[in-house]
């Protein structure tokens, strides 16, 4: 070979072992093979992480059969007869709370039902708790003193003073309704007053004859001014017999006032 030819040779022969010797230095070194025991355990791992993403995956798409739409239970598998009691038995309003009876209502095979209940999350009605109230214990109306009444919604000082008062003028309440004589009372406090407060204590009366009650005593009756009183004593004078009875006939206009008499006169 002619001189330049053996330099351009030579130039040839530079670049190929320029290149080789690139590729060794820039090459990664592989890495050393695992053992058998180092390739178990990183397996082992993978198949754990796997585990757990399809756990978490299966938890969190869960389906409620009470809500499958058309598409949903064609993906599922699940024939158009079986969706279709599935749909007729919630129009009444009713909700498939268990395995059994998601099989039951829509007559579906036992291997389908193996097939979808992994898949499925059934509703569960839970009944309200019902909170149990305490009655409070309702106080004696004839032993009650005025801060008692005054706790009352839409009672005050002067008017749980004022029942008080009223109450020592009939000589003790025989009826929860005389509160509606309390002057001041509307019929919303009086109900209050009805739900908070009982008859325990009978009231202090000690009755009298209507053949023998004097004029005086009949006037300090409470239900009776001096007018009525003289007519009741007009009619005994005049009458020799004198009954209960006969007040009702003597007060025809106010029948209310018969029944307050007889807790007084007999």
């Amino acid at each position: 070979m002619s001189k330049p030819q053996r330099g351009a040779v030579l130039i040839l022969l530079g670049l190929i072992i320029g290149v080789q010797f690139f590729r060794i230095l820039s090459f990664p070194k592989s890495a050393e093979p695992l053992s058998w025991d180092a390739s178990l355990k990183v397996q082992k791992e993978l198949d754990t992480t796997r585990s757990k993403n399809a756990l978490a995956f299966t938890q969190n798409h869960l389906v409620n059969p009470n809500f499958l739409t058309d598409y949903k239970a064609y993906t599922l598998g699940i024939p158009p007869e079986a969706f279709d009691r599935l749909k007729a038995y919630r129009s009444q309003n009713k909700f498939v709370n268990s395995a059994d009876a998601f099989q039951k209502i829509t007559q579906i095979s036992d291997s389908l039902l193996a097939v979808l209940h992994p898949q499925f999350q059934y509703y569960k009605k839970e009944s309200p708790k019902k909170r149990e109230r305490t009655p409070k214990k309702k106080l004696d109306v004839n032993s009650a003193e005025a801060q008692d009444f005054d706790q009352v919604y839409g009672i005050g000082t002067v008017l749980s003073q004022r029942i008080i008062k009223y109450r020592s003028y009939l000589s003790g309440f025989a009826s929860l309704d005389q509160f509606y004589e309390v002057y001041g009372l509307d019929s919303l406090v009086v109900q209050r007053l009805m739900d908070r407060f009982e008859i325990r204590t009978p009231p202090r009366i000690a009755k009298k004859s209507l053949k023998t009650v004097s004029l005086e005593e009949l006037i300090n009756i409470p239900y009776l001014n001096e007018e009525e009183a003289r007519k009741i004593i007009g009619y005994r004078s005049q009458n020799e017999v004198i009954n209960m009875k006969i007040l009702s006939e003597l007060f025809v206009n106010s029948p209310n006032k018969h029944k307050r008499l007889k807790l007084y006169l007999y």
